[in-house]
């Protein structure tokens, strides 16, 4: 009964976590991008919230995943592999591309490409699919992690995340700004520690949560989180920077925190069920909703937040459902055999 409980429960994260996806996509990174909204906007400053959250808690839910399903010697690092292009790249090429040439000759779009530069979503990150190579790498050097027995014990954990903490704040702050993001390979590493806390908090659980201090610990620096995040908002510029450098500090306890609760809501577990498909098609909403709206002569924020999240949601549940029924679509777009 305690697996099933653990399992809705991260099923419900899941849920949570795509919806927050969505919400982010259809607001949009910037005054630029999604609803266009400019600063000091009330959604502005919910996208601060969702920009902390949505993309670790992805992100240590599929380590989490792994976790249940570890490194097998007998099956190989070649069919692991392959099951991982399959699942991650392969979509990421057929979806990629729908996306892309959807956006260039539908009117009404946010940042049309060239033709001439469509090799380009291929090789290096690519709007929302810049996750899937990132996810695909990290799985990579987990397998190859647990092929030399790294992070069985929580003292060998703790040295591979101080390692991959100090990888991805150097990938923010110094050198790799001048190198190729190729094959999404700084997302990998900014996304790492996330992806072995959950790793840890479905392998270490009874060590991590069965001690009253450390979980006092961990909240106590979890909500400076809270701090961190106004900090962001109304200092913008040095303080700010400064106080996203250590977003990681507060998120990892965070993310150790959220994995820990019982508690699951049978509608966000069900959409969580389906949270790779809307990964995937979420962007055909967010935006077709959105220029959809403004046709029918819809302009007020509220109505079209609701509606774009609603299509994007829904819409690729449907598609889920749809492609599920030819092996070829399921494979292409869904990364299902």
């Amino acid at each position: 009964m305690a697996n099933v409980e653990k399992n809705l429960s991260v099923e419900t994260l899941r849920g949570i976590a795509i919806l927050l996806v969505v919400v982010g996509h259809v607001v949009g990174s910037g005054p630029g991008g999604g609803m266009k909204i400019d600063f000091p906007h009330p959604l502005r400053y919910l996208y601060v919230w969702i920009d902390y959250i949505q993309m670790p808690l992805f992100t240590a839910i599929a380590g989490w995943a792994y976790a249940l399903k570890p490194f097998s010697a007998s099956s190989g690092f070649g069919s692991f592999v392959r099951k991982k292009a399959l699942r991650l790249l392969v979509p990421m090429a057929a979806v990629g591309t729908l996306y892309f040439l959807v956006q260039y000759l539908m009117p009404g779009t946010n940042n049309k490409g060239e033709l001439s530069q469509m090799w380009r979503i291929y090789v290096f990150p690519y709007t929302m699919y810049w996750y899937l190579p990132s996810l695909f790498l990290i799985f990579v050097v987990q397998w190859w992690i647990d092929s030399r027995k790294w992070m069985d014990t929580p003292g060998k954990w703790a040295v591979c995340c101080m390692a991959a903490l100090i990888l991805s704040r150097i990938n923010d702050v110094w050198i790799l700004h001048e190198v190729p993001d190729l094959f999404s390979f700084k997302g990998a590493l900014g996304q790492l520690p996330y992806f072995f806390v959950g790793v840890a908090a479905c392998r270490f659980a009874v060590s991590l949560y069965s001690r009253l201090a450390v979980r006092r610990v961990l909240l106590a620096v979890a909500l400076w989180g809270i701090v961190l995040i106004q900090i962001v908002w109304f200092y913008p510029g040095k303080y700010a920077s400064l106080s996203m450098l250590l977003y990681p500090v507060t998120l990892i306890p965070t993310l150790f925190l959220l994995l820990a609760l019982k508690w699951h809501n049978r509608f966000f577990v069900w959409i969580g069920g389906y949270a790779y498909s809307i990964y995937l098609f979420h962007g055909f909403g967010t935006s077709g909703g959105r220029i959809i709206l403004k046709m029918m002569g819809i302009d007020a924020i509220v109505p079209i937040l609701l509606s774009a999240t609603f299509i994007a949601t829904i819409g690729p549940v449907l598609v889920d459902k749809l492609f599920n029924c030819s092996k070829m679509l399921r494979m292409l777009f869904l990364g299902r055999r």
